[in-house]
This record gives C-alpha cells, sequence and structure tokens, in this order.
C-alpha cells in the first residue's frame, strides 16, 4: 500500500505540472504583468526543477502541512473536512444502494433461473454495465428534473438533492453486484449439499437464505472493495454534473485551474481511498472464507 501510494504521489505530481497550462492564470488578475507572474511562480517554487518541487512538496505533505489553494488561499485541511463529508454522504449512500438492491436482485434471478424474472434481471444489469456514467447522469437530469420536476437536478445536501447522483453512481455496482450474486448463488444451488439439505426437509429459504447465500458471500465481499474503487473514481463525473460539492468536484476544478495543491492532495486521496478499499476486501474475503483463516 506504501508503494502505490508513493508511486502514485510521484505520477500524479508529474502528470500535473507536465500538462501545461499556467499556474498564475486564475490566481492572479489579467492586468498582471509578466515579470509580476513570474515572481509569483519563483515564490511558489514553480521555477525549481519537478524532482525538486516533488520532494519539497512530499516533506510538507509529511510534517502535516497540506498547504493552501492558490486560487483562493483556503487552507486544504479545512476543504477536506467540508467537502470529504460530502463525498462521504453520496458515497456511503451509493454503496448502501449497490449491495441493498444488488444482491437481492441476484438471488431473485438465480432462484427464477430461465424464467421471465431472471431474463428481465439480467437485461437490466446487462444495460446498466453499457450505459456511459455521464450520460445516464444527464438522462437522468432530464427526465426527472427537466421533464417531470419531481427532483432537483443540483445541489446539496438535503435527501432530495442526494437521490439522483447517489442512483447514478450506484447503477452500475448494482448491475455487476446483480451477476455477481446470480452466478455464486447458481454455483452454489447446483451442489450436491444443497440437494442433501433439501432431501433432508429444510425449508427452501432456510436452504437459500442459509446455507447457499452464505457460500455466495465470498466473491460477492471481494467485489464490494472494487466498488469503492468504482464509486471513487465516477464521483469525479457525477458530483461535477449534479453540483455535488464533494471531492471529486474540487479536484476537476483545481485541475482545469491549474490548482497545484489542491489537485495534487486530492488525487492522492482518492488513490488512497481506492487502495484502503482493496484492502479491506482482503480483509472481509479472509473473514469469509473459514480455510483462509486457519491457512
Amino acid at each position: 500500500m506504501i508503494l502505490i501510494l508513493v508511486l502514485s504521489s510521484i505520477a500524479v505530481f508529474y502528470a500535473i505540472r507536465l500538462s501545461g497550462g499556467d499556474a498564475t492564470a486564475a490566481a492572479l488578475p489579467a492586468s498582471t504583468t509578466a515579470e509580476q507572474r513570474e515572481a509569483f511562480r519563483e515564490r511558489l517554487g514553480l521555477t525549481a526543477p519537478i524532482y525538486v518541487q516533488y520532494f519539497e512538496y512530499a516533506g510538507r505533505i509529511l510534517s502535516g502541512d497540506l498547504g493552501n489553494s492558490l486560487t483562493n488561499n483556503a487552507d486544504i485541511g479545512d476543504m477536506l473536512i467540508r467537502h470529504g463529508k460530502n463525498s462521504l454522504i453520496l458515497g456511503a449512500a451509493a454503496f448502501v444502494l449497490v449491495f441493498a438492491i444488488g444482491i437481492p436482485l441476484g438471488i431473485w434471478a438465480s432462484v427464477r433461473r430461465n424464467r421471465a424474472a431472471d431474463q428481465g434481471i439480467m437485461t437490466f444489469s446487462v444495460v446498466g454495465m453499457a450505459i456511459p456514467n455521464f450520460w445516464l447522469a444527464l438522462l437522468a437530469i432530464w427526465l426527472f428534473a427537466s421533464t417531470f420536476h419531481l427532483l432537483p437536478s443540483a445541489g446539496c445536501c438535503e435527501l432530495r438533492h442526494l437521490i439522483l447522483p447517489a442512483v447514478v453512481l450506484a447503477f452500475e455496482g448494482i448491475a455487476l453486484t446483480v451477476r455477481m450474486t446470480r452466478s455464486a448463488m447458481l454455483e452454489n444451488l447446483g451442489q450436491d449439499w444443497v440437494r442433501t439439505t433439501r432431501a433432508a426437509g429444510l425449508g427452501e429459504i432456510r436452504v437459500i437464505g442459509k446455507h447457499a447465500f452464505r457460500n455466495a458471500l465470498i466473491p460477492i465481499i471481494s467485489l464490494a472493495g472494487l466498488r469503492i474503487g468504482q464509486i471513487v473514481g465516477y464521483a469525479l463525473v457525477v458530483e461535477t454534473i449534479f453540483g455535488w460539492p464533494g471531492l471529486g468536484q474540487v479536484l476537476v476544478n483545481a485541475v482545469l485551474r491549474r490548482d497545484y495543491p489542491v489537485a495534487q492532495f486530492f488525487s492522492l486521496v482518492l488513490v488512497a481511498l481506492v487502495v484502503i478499499g482493496n484492502w479491506l476486501a482482503d480483509l472481509g474475503y479472509v473473514a469469509a472464507n473459514p480455510r483462509l483463516r486457519r491457512a
């Protein structure tokens, strides 16, 4: 994890520095002279070689100095607390929707295999994986906000503002969870021990819910960590389109304005969330599989 974070910090730092643009454009007024802009860059250390800038930046981060925004001089730590809370609300809502909807639909599809319900659910999952995230967001705004006026197209931080971005953010995850759950359930329902439990007189609900589903949980738990990474990645698009003031929207705006300190730090925050999500998935996989715990 540490190695990934270090390599990611180097990649992000160099990518932002080499992507072009002028860091003084958003920080200084248009009337600023070339000499004043050059003095501003020198004061920020932007005239030094990139590797020197990186080590200076890494040293400040490790010492707890997150820095300030170039555009409005806002403290990055305060921005993390304020916008991180909004992203946490949106991400948690989407994460809950992924499994609260995806798992029951996957179980139902496996139980009704090759019937109308199964075919309808699988069609939904294919559509969910095929629709681009940004297009689904625009479609949701057009349908529910502009046409039927049921929900707002943007804003924060009431429940009515949360519904559309949370559903859009969770949509592909729901589709993937449906397919994973259905596949895992069908694999377990075809085992000999399931037929034995049925022959022993156990009810179908108990066989499916207590025995088959418990064994099917292992790949689903592994999928959960990947869903965290997916939610973090798609949050950049969803937060920007719906005007949700989270980390993703801050990062996109920072990149467009060449606000180096903000873009670098929040990029690393998102990378760290993905890495931690995969680590939690590994821990959950071991917790759900007794054979791995014994090993």
